[in-house]
Formats: structure tokens, sequence, C-alpha cells
């Protein structure tokens, strides 16, 4: 019972150890997958006149947050970031006028690929965000789409 419990122990203290960063692939035979936001707030606050709520009027700043669970970096979000082929969770943001939102999305790649996931405004009813996800072999067709 001992061994069992100093193993259990050891599980958890080596788990606890990992720095939980992701370490992205080299290679030819990785994909690549890119975030943009499709606004401008300031564009936006302009547009509609009138008082507008602080904060309201800065650029939504998007960004990946983790693959497979593991962070990006520690600043909060990179642009792009390798992955080798297969099925990936990913996890996006979006911070626009003191709207911090999360979405956590599978995504299945091939090698050499290249994917980009465009993040806009929901619709009037949702007030939140929406995802849009493309191969960019093929632009024009939504891959995937995910509200947050």
């Amino acid at each position: 019972m001992r061994n069992l419990i100093a193993f259990c122990l050891l599980l958890l203290v080596s788990a606890c150890a990992s720095t939980g960063m992701y370490s992205a692939p080299n290679g030819d035979d990785v994909a690549i997958i890119k975030i943009e936001s499709q606004m401008d707030a300031s564009v936006e606050s302009e547009a509609q006149g009138g008082w507008v709520t602080p904060g309201a009027s800065t650029a939504l700043k998007v960004g990946l947050f983790t693959i497979d669970g593991e962070r990006l970096d520690e600043t909060g979000g990179d642009k792009y970031v390798s992955v080798s082929e297969g099925k990936h969770k990913v996890q996006i943001f979006a911070d626009g006028g003191g709207a911090l939102r999360f979405k956590k999305f599978s995504l299945t790649v091939k090698a050499g690929g290249e994917y980009l996931v465009r993040v806009k405004r929901g619709s009037e009813a949702a007030a939140g965000f929406k995802a849009e996800v493309f191969d960019m072999a093929a632009p024009d067709t939504v891959m995937k789409e995910v509200a947050f």
C-alpha cells in the first residue's frame, strides 16, 4: 500500500513539474494555424456616433491561447503556431471592449497545410464573437464555425 501511495505521489509531483508550455514541432510536415480579427472597433464606434463605453473603442485583440491544453506563451496569445499533422484541441480568445472570451474547438490538420481562424462579432442577439476556420487551400469554404 505504501508503494502505491508513493507511486501516486511521484506521478502527481512530476505532473506539476512540467512547464505546461507548448513546444512547436519543426520540419516540412507541420501545419500552420493563424488567427486574425475581422473587426476594427474604433471604426465601428465612430460610425455609430454618440457616447462610447470606455474601452469599447479599442481594437479587438484575438489570439491563439493553447494547443492541446498547453499554453503558447506567457504574454497571452500568438498570431500563428505550427502543429503536427492530426487532431488538435485549439483554444482561442477574443478581447474587445472589456468582453474577454475563450473558446475551445477541435481541428484536424494535414501536413503542410495552412489554416486561418477569422474572428468577428456574432449576431446582434448573441452579442458575442464568432470564429470561422478556413483551410487556405480552399479559402472560400468554412471548415468550422463556433460562437463564443
